[in-house]
C-alpha cells in the first residue's frame, strides 16, 4: 500500500519521490519517519512542446493535500526553479503552520517567487545556516556546503534515532569556486563515518566521464575570448548562474568594458544576490540598455537571456530583429555560455544561424571551454559514494537510464542500490548494529506505488491534463477552427431556409476559396433538410458538411463551432 493509505508503518524510514525521477525537473521528495514527512524541494518542470497552453508542470497537488497533516516541514536545498518553482501552488495545500526552511540566498529567491503570487510575509521562511543543525519535523537536519551554479547550495543530512538520510540536492565538486565557498569534503567524510542509512544523489551527468570543469576555468576562457575581440561582446547564459556572471564581471573589469543586462530575469537574480550580500556587481554599475547603442563597442559587454533560443527572450528577439534596444550586427561577438537543453536544439540553432546572418560571429556548441555544468560527473559521483559509504543508495534527479547508470556505479563501489520511480515508496531499515556497523547494508523494500497526477499551470489556470484541455489545444493547433454563423428561418410550411457565414483560424483556405465552398455546401444542406427538422439536427448536418470539405480539401479535422440563431433570411434571386 502506498502513502495515501499508509500513514503509519512499522518500517521507521521511508522515501516517496513526487518528481525528479525519470525526468529532469520537478524535484520533490518526501522523506519520512514513522508516518511523519518532510518535503525536500518543491520544483516545477517545463512542459514539452506538445503540451500546448501550459507554462509549467507541478507535482501531484491532490496527493500533497491528502498528506498535509503528515507533512511537517518543507526544506529547500537551493534556489533553482526546478527546486522552488512549485511553492506558490504547494504551500496553500499544506497546513498553515507548516514551516518552510531555506538558506539565506535561497530565501531571497523564494521571497521573489512568493511575492509574485501574493503569498510572502515576513517570517514565512525559517532560515538555516549551512553547517549548523536545526529541527524540522521528525529529523534533526544539517546542511553541508556543496558547489553548484549559484550560491548557498546545501546537501541535507537528516538524522533520527531510526537512521540517517542524506539528500545531496544538486552538486559538483568545484575545486576553485568563484565565490570561495568550497565543497565540504570533510563534512561528507565525517557524516560517512557516523553512518548513513540511505543516500539520495543527483544523477544528471552520470553518463559523462571525468570531472566537471571549474567555473574559474570557464571564466578564464571567457576572458580570453573577450580580450581578443575588438568589437562588442554579447554573452548569453542561464540567468541563475551567478558564478558565471561573476566571471564575466571580472573579465569586463580586466578588459575595460562595462556590463549591461538584456533580460528581466538577470536583474531578478542580481537583486536577490544584492540583498543577501552575494552580488558579483552592484546593480547601479550595470549599464542601462538605453545607452548600449551609443557606447564604444570595445567598451560594451552585454549579458543576455535566451540561451535556449526562446523567441520571447532577449537574444531570440534580437536574432529576429525585434529587440528595441539590442541590435545585433557586424562586429558583434556572441558567446553561447550555456548548454542547449535536449529538445531545444532546433530553435537554438535557428537563432545561431539568424545571428550569423546579421553579421555576428557566434561561438557555441563544440566550444565547451566557455561553459561547464553545475552537476557532478562520473569521477565526482564515485568520490562522494566512497566518502559517504551509504548503507543503501537511491539515485535521483535524472532520466530513468541516468538513474540506472548511477545505481550501477554505486554497486561497483560496493553499495546496495534501488532505482525508484515517481510515486513509489521505499522503506529502509538500518542494520541491527546501527549506523556504525561497518560493511553492513540497510534493508530496503518497495512498499507501495501511487499513480501520480501531473498538474499543469498556465497563468491563473491550474489543473490536470483533462481540466487544462491539453489534448484539445493540440488538436486545434494542428487542425484549426471553423466558426459558422448560421441564421435559420422557418417558413409557414415548416420548411427551413438558412444563411451561412464562415470564418477560419489556423487553416490554409486557398485565398478564401475553401471558405466559399463551405458556405455554399452548408446552405444547400440546410435547404435540403426535411420540413420541421429540429434546429439541433440542422446544426449537426452543417457541422458534418464543413468537416467533410475540410477532410477532402485539407486532410484536416478542424473543430467546428456553430453559432445558430433565428432571423430573417433574404431570398436569393
Amino acid at each position: 500500500m502506498g502513502a495515501k493509505g499508509d500513514a503509519v508503518s512499522e518500517t521507521p524510514l521511508k522515501v516517496l519521490p513526487l518528481g525528479g525521477l525519470g525526468e529532469i525537473g520537478m524535484n520533490c521528495m518526501l522523506v519520512g519517519r514513522r508516518g511523519r514527512w518532510v518535503m525536500v524541494d518543491c520544483g516545477v518542470q517545463f512542459p514539452d512542446v506538445w503540451e500546448l497552453g501550459a507554462e509549467r508542470k507541478l507535482p501531484d497537488l491532490g496527493l500533497i493535500e491528502s498528506l498535509a497533516d503528515q507533512i511537517e516541514a518543507v526544506v529547500i536545498t537551493h534556489g533553482h526553479e526546478d527546486h522552488i518553482g512549485a511553492l506558490p501552488w504547494v504551500l496553500p495545500r499544506l497546513n498553515e503552520g507548516t514551516p518552510l526552511w531555506a538558506s539565506s540566498f535561497t530565501e531571497q529567491l523564494i521571497r521573489r517567487r512568493l511575492t509574485e503570487h501574493g503569498q510572502w510575509f515576513e517570517g514565512r521562511v525559517q532560515r538555516f545556516v549551512v553547517g549548523e543543525r536545526f529541527q524540522a519535523g521528525p529529523f534533526e537536519i544539517e546542511g553541508l556546503r556543496v558547489t553548484h551554479s549559484l550560491p548557498d547550495c546545501a546537501s541535507l543530512v537528516m538524522r533520527s534515532e531510526d537512521g540517517t538520510v542524506l539528500h545531496t540536492g544538486d552538486w559538483k565538486i568545484d575545486e576553485t569556486p568563484m565565490d570561495g565557498e568550497h565543497f565540504d569534503r570533510a563534512g561528507f567524510e565525517r557524516v560517512g563515518r557516523e553512518g548513513v542509512t540511505l543516500m539520495l544523489s543527483d544523477s544528471t551527468n552520470i553518463r559523462t566521464p571525468g570531472r566537471t570543469r571549474s567555473e574559474r576555468e570557464v571564466g578564464t576562457a571567457l576572458r580570453r575570448e573577450i580580450e581578443a575581440w575588438e568589437g562588442r561582446v554579447i554573452v548569453t547564459m542561464f540567468a541563475s548562474n551567478l558564478h558565471r556572471l561573476r566571471a564575466l564581471v571580472e573579465a569586463a573589469e580586466a578588459t575595460g568594458r562595462k556590463v549591461a543586462f538584456a533580460g528581466r530575469s538577470l536583474w531578478s537574480y542580481l537583486e536577490a544576490a544584492w540583498r543577501d550580500g552575494r552580488a558579483p556587481i552592484e546593480p547601479s554599475r550595470v549599464v542601462d540598455m538605453e545607452y548600449i547603442e551609443s557606447m564604444d563597442p570595445r567598451e560594451a559587454l552585454v549579458v543576455t537571456t535566451g540561451s535556449q533560443g526562446e523567441r520571447n527572450a532577449s537574444l531570440g528577439r534580437a536574432a529576429e530583429g525585434e529587440h528595441p534596444k539590442l541590435v545585433v550586427g557586424k562586429g558583434d561577438l556572441v558567446l553561447h555560455s550555456a548548454r542547449v537543453i535536449p529538445g531545444n536544439e532546433a530553435r537554438a540553432y535557428q537563432m545561431f544561424n539568424q545571428l550569423g546572418t546579421r553579421g555576428a560571429k557566434v561561438i557555441h556548441g563544440s566550444r565547451t571551454d566557455i561553459h561547464t555544468s553545475g552537476h557532478a560527473q562520473q569521477d565526482e559521483l564515485r568520490e562522494l559514494l566512497n566518502l559517504v559509504k551509504p548503507q543503501h543508495f537511491v539515485p535521483v534527479h535524472g532520466e530513468y537510464t541516468f538513474l540506472q547508470g548511477h545505481a550501477e556505479l554505486a554497486r561497483l563501489a560496493g553499495r546496495r542500490a534501488t532505482v525508484l520511480q515517481n510515486g513509489e515508496t521505499l522503506a529502509v531499515t538500518r542494520p541491527a548494529g546501527g549506523e556504525g556497523a561497518a560493511g553492513e547494508s540497510a534493508e530496503a523494500e518497495r512498499v507501495g506505488m501511487d499513480t501520480l497526477e501531473v498538474i499543469y499551470n498556465d497563468g491563473p489556470a491550474t489543473g490536470d491534463r483533462a481540466e487544462m484541455k491539453l489534448s484539445e489545444r493540440l488538436r486545434v493547433a494542428w487542425n484549426g477552427v471553423v466558426v459558422v454563423d448560421l441564421t435559420l428561418e422557418r417558413e409557414p410550411g415548416g420548411l427551413t431556409r438558412g444563411k451561412v457565414a464562415v470564418e477560419t483560424r489556423a487553416m490554409w483556405t486557398d485565398d478564401g476559396r475553401i471558405e466559399g465552398e463551405m458556405v455554399i455546401a452548408a446552405e444547400r444542406a440546410v435547404h435540403g433538410c426535411p420540413a420541421r427538422t429540429p434546429f439541433a439536427e440542422i446544426q449537426e448536418v452543417v457541422r458534418a458538411v464543413i468537416r467533410r470539405i475540410a477532410k477532402k480539401r485539407l486532410d484536416k479535422r478542424p473543430d467546428v463551432i456553430i453559432v445558430a440563431h433565428e432571423g430573417r433570411v433574404e431570398k436569393t434571386v
